[in-house]
């Protein structure tokens, strides 16, 4: 194995998956050079009711130190200079929530994102926070960190007089730097931060009389430099110490950053049994129905993720993964097809439309198995292409300003990329590597070290492998299929 040249700096991620802790070594070039995890498991205290769930916050450090040791042993016959190792970003869930003293050091154990026991709190959060709620675009809901803080306070307020609270990410990074004093926009979203203002509002010390702006960490955007690797966690993890510790952010968007998309109106589109939507906005989406979500970038940027049910799930339901290649082929040579289908599976839809009772068909109806199948590829395209046309208008973007990213193991059929990229008049990319959240994450510690910006970053660091451009002479006749698609949709009343 030969080394790196030592010009080349090497950035890391770190992930706090449910799990696991997983760990890349990442090149400026975009090479991974190490991956390593450690696994943990959240159980139930011995003592908790129905509905807690926690789990002790030195077993995510104690699977950290373990992945990085790991690492750094592959690293070595690798990296000539422990200077090369330029830059640590850390990600997590955004809802988990860990109690500690001003030190840092855990108080009780941390809260999961799926422990409910702040029901109680929701209905007061989002009446006292009423405007908030309006103008963030999201309801408060028992597992959000702001309910279990106030359960603490309620609960415990022996303890909550000398608690300071943190997410997930942030104890880590307290581990890496010395003290856990700094959280990211969209980490503390849902513990209540302003995301346009960029703050702890007032209303959650007078309305909800909390106090407890003075016990949340300072607010910093993803990609900051927030301090150094202390000696103490060198010691613990092979780190060098004085290696930059930069500010991570929400799993979620890591993964969207690794996806490949990086400019307004790219969207990053998975498809696996449903369909997984995500962006970068100029604005924040204003959604009250609640089905978008939404987090903060850089430079008055958005990026924002919304499920379908309607997917790819209709090849195992109605044909098979090995019909799929069997039949992939002939299909292509249907497509473009008159036959138009709306390929849902399940019954309902979540976006871009909610409906309870959806139901997905094929019109007109055939028993030809070839003709179904082309049917559905070219359908899931359409659906996708309605997608687009509404998040492009939520959003306020330009018609077809941007490039697909497309993820999910059904990316990997040329002829249905060609068929999306035909569809929805965009180019159509599938990237190397399909790196996820630790990949993300390396990312923005060579975006807050050395790159500066997320166009920059993945132009870098991310290759594509292959580009599926709209070919005219389908582009047009894949105009007039997709409004007879349209008008289909709307007298099912599925659309407007």
């Amino acid at each position: 194995m030969s080394q790196i040249p030592i010009s080349d700096a090497v950035f890391i991620g770190v992930h706090l998956a449910a799990n696991n802790t997983h760990v890349s070594a990442v090149t400026e070039q975009g090479t991974i050079l190490a991956e390593t995890k450690a696994s943990y498991t959240a159980t139930s205290s011995p003592n908790s009711v129905k509905g807690q769930l926690e789990l002790n916050p030195e077993i995510w450090w104690d699977a950290t130190r373990h992945a990085l040791g790991q690492m750094i042993n592959q690293l070595r016959p690798r990296v000539a200079k422990a200077n090369q190792l330029k830059a640590i970003a850390v990600c997590s869930d955004p809802g988990v929530i860990v109690t500690v003293d001003r030190k840092g050091n855990s108080l009780i154990p941390a809260i999961l994102t799926e422990d409910t026991r702040g029901m109680d709190y929701v209905k007061s959060l989002n009446y006292h926070g009423q405007e908030h709620c309006t103008k963030m675009g999201f309801q408060f809901q028992a597992t959000s960190p702001l309910a279990k803080i106030a359960w603490i306070k309620e609960n415990q307020p022996e303890l909550y007089e000398s608690a300071y609270f943190v997410h997930q990410a942030d104890y880590i990074i307290g581990k890496l730097k010395g003290i856990p004093d700094v959280t990211e926009y969209s980490l503390a979203m849902k513990t209540g931060c302003d995301l346009l203002e960029e703050c702890w509002p007032d209303w959650l010390d007078y309305d909800m009389h909390l106090g407890v702006r003075e016990r949340l960490p300072r607010l910093v955007p993803l990609g900051e430099k927030v301090g150094t690797v202390s000696s103490n966690a060198s010691a613990s993890t092979g780190l060098p110490a004085g290696m930059t510790v930069i500010m991570g952010t929400a799993s979620a968007t890591a993964r969207f950053l690794a996806s490949g998309a990086r400019k307004l109106g790219d969207f990053n589109t998975v498809l696996h049994n449903g369909m997984t939507i995500r962006g970068i906005s100029p604005k924040m989406i204003y959604d009250p129905l609640g089905q978008i979500q939404i987090f903060k970038l850089l430079n008055r940027s958005w990026f924002f993720s919304v499920e379908s049910k309607t997917g790819a799930e209709w090849i195992g339901n109605w044909f098979s993964e090995k019909t799929f290649q069997e039949l992939e082929v002939e299909a292509q040579m249907l497509l473009p097809t008159n036959y138009l289908a709306y390929p849902n599976v399940r019954k309902g839809e979540t976006f871009p439309f909610v409906s309870g009772s959806a139901e997905g068909f094929i019109s007109p109806a055939t028993d030809n198995q070839t003709a179904q199948f082309a049917s559905c590829l070219q359908g899931t395209a359409m659906f996708e292409r309605y997608c687009y046309q509404k998040l492009d208008k939520l959003a306020e973007l330009t018609k077809n300003q941007g490039d697909i990213y497309s993820s999910g193991e059904w990316c990997l059929s040329d002829s249905w990329m060609q068929c999306r990229a035909d569809v929805t008049g965009r180019v159509n990319r599938r990237m190397v590597g399909r790196g996820g959240a630790a990949f993300g994450a390396a990312m923005m510690a060579a975006m807050g070290s050395v790159f500066h910006s997320i166009e920059d970053t993945a132009e870098t660091m991310l290759s594509t492998e292959a580009m599926f451009f709209p070919e005219s002479e389908h582009v047009a006749l894949y105009a007039d299929l997709y409004a007879n698609f349209c008008r289909l949709m709307e007298e099912q009343g599925y659309i407007a």
